[in-house]
């Protein structure tokens, strides 16, 4: 039995990250395949939506995954998905592009739209738009289904008190 080529999905702690696994997780039921959630790090680039982004380990990188993960399967935890998990050292959009080669579709999440439709600042979309094998599915972050917070402030405020 030929099994479908899974989901990948960027993962990079920002709100725009879980508006686009819950795309993933909805697509991958359609298929019938898994979803891949790819975290890379460290990351020294900044967000549209916020300051730095805190994965300087790989502690920190899961940390941030399975924030996302809890966030995007809160509201239907049995959506018989499967999710894997995979954290990378390395840049995103290389990483997410290798990811895309065997792949049926590269999902991420963007904050902002500007003019003429292009994802200002968004150097890792624009580099998967440009150079995946796969199709890519840019989802807005407003297509979320979470509470109004800021994850990557609520993870600094957490390992900064501990």
């Amino acid at each position: 039995m030929t099994t479908a080529p899974p989901i990948v999905v960027g993962i990079d702690g920002g709100q725009a990250s879980i508006a686009a696994l819950e795309a993933a997780i909805r697509e991958a039921a359609l298929r019938g395949t898994t979803v891949t959630a790819m975290t890379c790090w460290p990351s020294d680039d900044r967000r549209d939506d916020a300051g730095p982004l805190l994965c300087n380990t790989y502690e920190q990188a899961t940390e941030v995954m399975e924030h996302v993960i809890n966030e995007a399967t809160r509201r239907d935890p049995d959506h018989g998905v499967t999710i894997v998990r995979r954290i990378s050292q390395s840049y995103a959009g290389p990483s997410l592009v290798e990811a895309s080669r065997h792949a049926d579709l590269l999902v991420l999440g963007s904050t902002t739209r500007g003019t003429l439709g292009r994802h200002h600042g968004k150097q890792t979309i624009e580099h998967c738009l440009r150079y995946a094998a796969s199709p890519v599915l840019v989802v807005p972050w407003t297509a979320a289904s979470f509470d109004e917070v800021d994850i990557d402030t609520d993870l600094h405020l957490r390992s900064s008190a501990g």
